[in-house]
């Protein structure tokens, strides 16, 4: 069905046609009171200019008419990003920003290449490519063509301000635990911002991230592409825990990577010193057969010498062959000078330094190497960095939960730094923003609903005493009750509450750090030291514990007027108590297994909880199923033990002393009565 051509008023131009009549009618009419030659409505109608036909560009955002198969099926092309353009150019009266004169103006080429280098920010270049005859395009278009080149072009720019600004995936789609919110730009001030700006290129590539971290991860990633396969560093492969003492022939990539040469003279200078005589012994006999074959009576001392060449050769081939298998034999050795620099290697990267070569220590030296996964890995965590909000706090902590470590940052200098312990893979540490704004001296632990149900009630069930014995008490309707008066059996958990008295032994210790939150973690003290000693820390219920509380809060109090560390440790015993700080601190549990430290030098954790797994499928990144073998499977709910089927207890009567009296007092009425 053909479509009606749509007009718009001539505005401007009928205006103006209608000034320059009155303008030349005016001598005129001041001298007769009516325009000279004019004639009267009977005689000759009115002239109405013909109103302009709409742009192209209106009618194709308005309609979609014109858009192409190929347009419409482009990964930033969709009807509600149609008409964030479409309002955006109605508001402008269709003035195009990228074409002038039919012509591609050099903003809008440059913007087009920036487009093309969408990879080197973590994106992909394929979500933001014009159609090929679109974005080659240079000379001058027809009106239709001009149109879709303006209206796809900034569709794409909408779409990687988006993608770079707040990611292409929700955080919370791939995990409950990870209940970040990143903030999407508004489409409108995108395209203001791009058509105020003398370089919306620079524009554009505004919208990543500003953290520091993330620009050093994106200089890694140039580097890692850019590398040639010699100045790679050689991959140590996986298998058993190395440690002194021992042979295995991955230890000699092991001294290939921390760059240990293998002495051998030192190691086996008898060896080599007897290769050395057979050789001297191999060039006499030489001599001896050539003075033989000059002499002409010495044909029996030339055979002599022949076998003396032959025997020397062999024996001199021998112990080169013995002292090489002793090389490749002390190559293998895991040895004090491979401890060495194995300590000095951990300590460099912020390592537990204990000279073992465990699964943490394999993936920081293998961090650059050719395995396959450092190219993924760095990108899943360019992904991360654009969920973070993008002012993390002049003043704030940040909890990087496969490091197992916690950082105090003043004016993006590091200014504290502790190892803390973090969740199960069962109990994972939730990922999120919020802000702490007081501490409590003398905690009680409220046993979360989880943790009660599934480890504290099978054992209350098979001991009477089990609570008091570990400092619990049970409230129910807000008081405390006595446990023995709770049906363990048959109770509801959810209006019962079990929570442990401050002192020794709580779980919480002497102090919690909190920062309200839907998943009611906070950080705090424990009583369990020994767990900091370890390498991997992941050993809690989902909150994070911090290895000397009270040096950390005296970190985290410095900016405080009223508060210090000294002041909170005299609060400790006695009941519970409240310290609201007067400058609340942003806090930040954040998920990096990918990282640039102060040296400048990637460093690698294990994706403890998977996320890497989930991530980089969601993302489509090349070599995703690498990550799928440290998905994390959903916890199994332990049911409730079975109850022992006893005999039901006989329920006691109860008397009511004075409704009895009544009734006797009634039965004596009744007996007296005439009736």
């Amino acid at each position: 069905m053909a479509r009606s051509i749509r007009f718009r008023p001539a505005g401007i131009a009928a205006a103006t046609l209608a000034g320059l009549m009155l303008t030349s009618a005016l001598p005129a009419l001041a001298t007769t009171g009516a325009i000279t030659g004019a004639a009267t409505d009977a005689e000759t109608p009115a002239v109405i200019a013909a109103p302009l036909p709409e742009p192209a560009l209106a009618v194709l955002l308005e309609t979609g008419a014109g858009f192409s198969e190929t347009d419409n099926a482009l990964p930033f092309m969709s009807a509600e990003r149609r008409k964030q353009l479409e309002e955006f150019y109605a508001a402008r009266g269709h003035e195009p920003l990228w074409i002038a004169d039919g012509v591609p103006t050099v903003e809008a080429r440059r913007l087009v290449a920036r487009l093309g280098q969408a990879d080197r920010d973590g994106l992909k270049v394929s979500d933001y490519a014009l159609p090929g005859e679109l974005a080659r395009s240079a000379g001058r278009m027809d009106e239709a063509r001009a149109a879709r080149f303006e209206a796809l072009l900034s569709a794409a720019a909408l779409a990687y301000a988006d993608h770079a600004q707040a990611g292409r995936v929700q955080p919370v789609s791939l995990s409950k635990n990870v209940t970040l919110d990143p903030v999407h730009p508004e489409p409108q001030e995108v395209l203001a911002a791009l058509a105020a700006s003398a370089d919306p290129a620079a524009t554009l590539e505004g919208y990543n991230p500003p953290q520091p971290g993330f620009a050093a991860l994106r200089e890694k990633l140039a580097e890692i592409r850019a590398r040639g396969r010699d100045e790679t560093p050689p991959m140590v492969p996986e298998g058993a825990t190395l440690k002194e003492g021992m042979r295995d022939a991955r230890v000699a990539v092991l001294r290939a990577r921390l760059g240990l040469a293998v002495e051998t003279a030192a190691e086996a200078p008898a060896e080599a010193e007897a290769a050395a005589d057979a050789v001297a012994d191999a060039v006499s006999a030489e001599d001896a057969v050539a003075d033989a074959v000059s002499a002409e009576d010495a044909v029996v001392d030339a055979s002599v010498a022949d076998a003396a060449v032959a025997d020397a050769t062999v024996a001199g081939e021998s112990a080169a062959s013995e002292a090489a298998g002793r090389e490749v034999l002390a190559e293998e050795l895991f040895d004090a000078r491979v401890k060495e620099a194995v300590l000095a290697f951990q300590r460099k990267n912020g390592l537990h330094a204990d000279g073992v070569v465990g699964p943490r220590t394999l993936l920081a030296l293998n961090a650059v190497s050719d395995d396959g996964m450092a190219e993924s890995d760095i990108l899943a965590n360019m992904e991360r960095w654009r969920w973070m909000p993008r002012d993390l706090g002049a003043f704030h902590i940040f909890v990087n939960i496969p490091e197992f470590k916690a950082r105090l940052f003043r004016d993006g200098a590091q200014v504290y730094e502790t190892r803390v312990v973090v969740g199960k893979p069962s109990n994972q540490t939730p990922v999120f923003s919020d802000v702490m704004d007081h501490v409590i001296v003398n905690p009680y632990w409220n046993v979360p609903y989880s943790i009660a149900s599934e480890e504290l009630l099978p054992s209350i069930m098979s001991n009477a005493s089990y609570l008091s014995q570990r400092n619990y008490e049970v409230l129910a309707g807000g008081r405390v009750v006595d446990p023995s008066s709770i049906d363990w059996a048959g109770v509801n958990l959810n209006k019962v509450r079990i929570r442990q008295r401050p002192g020794g032994g709580n779980a919480l210790g002497q102090i919690k750090f909190m920062f309200p939150n839907r998943h009611a973690v906070y950080l705090h003290d424990t009583p369990s030291k020994s767990l900091f000693s370890r390498s991997a820390r992941a050993f809690s219920h989902g909150c994070v514990r911090v290895q000397d509380p009270f040096d950390f809060a005296d970190a985290l109090l410095q900016l405080d007027g009223q508060w210090t560390a000294a002041r909170l440790k005299s609060m400790i015993g006695g009941q519970e108590k409240r310290a609201d700080l007067t400058r609340p601190v942003p806090v930040h549990l954040a998920y990096f297994t990918a990282f640039v430290d102060e040296n400048g030098n990637l460093q690698r954790r294990p994706d403890i909880y998977g996320h890497n797994a989930t991530l980089t499928k969601a993302l489509e990144i090349d070599g995703w199923e690498g990550w799928q073998r440290y998905a994390v499977a959903a916890p199994v709910k332990r049911a409730r033990p079975p109850v022992a089927q006893t005999e039901p207890a006989k329920k006691q009567k109860v008397v009511d002393l004075a409704a009895e009296r009544q009734r006797m007092f009634m039965r004596r009425q009744r007996a007296s009565s005439d009736y």
